[in-house]
């Protein structure tokens, strides 16, 4: 692999830096490892290095720990805008969990885009439909054996007729004739478009045109790998990363937003608004979603400055929603609203006591969300809900409105691996890097979300220890 001198986005990193070194004075803190950011990757790295006896810096841009394990403490029954379910293939966390006396307790993973039992109330094509109805009902344009499928269930159902991986870590490997659009495939497979239009309505990314057929078959991967049910963390997801900053000696500095990063000839400089941190090795945490808007100049292979400029993040925005009752238990529908409306995706119930509701949306849906004006969408979400689900009348108000996209320090809920990106994605994890590493559920091998962050975190300060 060659490497190159890259200076990525922001006007020329070499310039920024160079600019602010006369008004910045080197800082005190002096480190053997400065970690950017205080998510599970973050966090988790910490704890492997100050285990191993290296001094570790941690800087935060945001006022918390977590990173985008977000518990809203302050809403009725503290909803959660980011990773909810604890899957029985998350071995790191659940160590970690434990060796924390961080509880894990037994759920539906109500809110975390699973399908609820008895099933979805679909509102398709105008018409509202309790899944029950569905092959039947005149909502349903499905074509063929397709007809018998529900909404929800497309991907998978189709998934199984797909090509797949072996392992979760197969996608490493993946032959270049899977690295196609899910679109592509998923036609290939005999999707009709009115299948492809329902399956790209709620998809957990932003297009069917956009995402690797790999992305699908590594997901599927990771779900055959850990069979079974989920677990929530015990008062919300939030509180394992606050019990693993509490556990570290490194108190993380909050508040603390990195203008850029130079990677030197002995070290790494990062530019905070307060000072100059410089560091021995540095791990970087940030999305690169985020990260890209940060001027750097640092060694990158071709394929670590791509994804860097180009892995996608899914777009998702929330609504939640208090209700005066819990009506959903008294008109003999589902819980869970399905809708092909993308202002609206789906609508999940939190909870019967408070009363509230979350309404995901993802892709096109999030962007309409995210340009309304607050007010607007807030009334427009409540009357159409209302229509929709007539025994919500009079019951709803929006508590709060939450876009991960909006978020400059995250600018996405998750990444999802893009057309034609396998092979630079696959070689950015593999690099072994000398000063500067990147790591994050973006760069996992063998898991996703939060055990994907946490098995980054510590593969990457296990490297860093051998670099010290």
């Amino acid at each position: 692999m060659h490497a190159t001198r890259r200076q990525l986005l922001g006007g020329g990193a070499a310039a920024l830096v160079a600019a602010a070194a006369p008004r910045l004075a080197w800082g005190r803190t002096q480190a053997d490892v400065a970690i950017i950011g205080s998510g599970l990757a973050g966090l988790s790295a910490a704890r492997v290095l100050e285990g191993a006896g290296f001094r570790v810096v941690i800087v935060e841009a945001e006022e918390r720990v977590g990173g985008r394990l977000h518990t809203i403490d302050d809403l009725p029954g503290a909803p959660e805008a980011g990773g909810i379910q604890v899957g029985q293939g998350y071995t790191i966390l659940r160590r970690i969990a434990g060796e924390l006396g961080i509880g894990l307790l037994d759920g539906d993973g109500r809110g975390a885009g699973v399908r609820q039992i008895p099933g979805n109330l679909y509102h398709i094509n105008g018409r509202s439909v309790p899944s029950a109805d569905w092959a039947q009902s005149a909502a349903n344009h499905l074509q063929g054996p397709q007809r018998e499928t529900e909404p929800a269930a497309l991907t998978i159902a189709l998934a199984r007729i797909l090509p797949r991986l072996d392992t979760p870590e197969a996608w490493l490997d993946a032959p270049g004739s899977m690295d196609v659009s899910l679109r592509q495939a998923l036609q290939g497979a005999g999707a009709s478009n009115e299948a492809l239009r329902l399956i790209e309505t709620n998809l957990n990314g932003n297009s069917l045109a956009g995402m690797s057929l790999v992305h699908l078959a590594r997901t599927m991967a990771i779900y055959a790998a850990g069979p079974g049910g989920t677990l929530t963390i015990a008062g919300g997801s939030q509180r394992l990363p606050e019990a693993m900053a509490a556990n570290l000696s490194a108190t993380p500095r909050l508040g603390e937003n990195v203008r850029a990063i130079s990677e030197e000839a002995d070290g790494v400089a990062i530019y905070t608004e307060r000072e100059v941190i410089r560091a021995r090795q540095c791990i970087c945490t940030i999305p690169f979603a985020a990260l890209r808007n940060i001027p750097m100049e640092f060694s990158a292979s071709p394929q670590l400055g791509r994804m860097v400029a180009e892995l996608p993040y899914t777009r998702a925005s929330f609504a939640y929603i208090a209700a005066r009752t819990p009506f959903w238990k008294s008109d003999g529908l589902p819980e869970t609203l399905w809708t092909d409306d993308p202002l609206i995706g789906r609508v999940f119930v939190l909870g019967d006591d408070p009363a509230m509701l979350k309404l995901w949306t993802t892709g096109a849906g999030a962007d309409m969300l995210d340009r309304m004006p607050r007010a607007e969408a807030a009334r427009i979400i409540v009357e159409r809900i209302e229509q929709i689900r007539p025994s919500a009348q009079g019951q709803l108000e929006i508590a709060r409105l939450f876009s991960w996209q909006a978020s400059p320090y995250a600018r996405g809920i998750y990444h999802h691996i893009g057309t034609g990106m396998v092979q630079d994605l696959a070689a950015a994890t593999r690099e072994q890097r000398a000063r500067l590493h990147f790591a994050g559920e973006h760069m996992a091998q063998g898991s996703s979300g939060m055990e994907g962050a946490l098995e980054s975190g510590e593969r990457t300060a296990r490297l860093v220890a051998r670099r010290l």
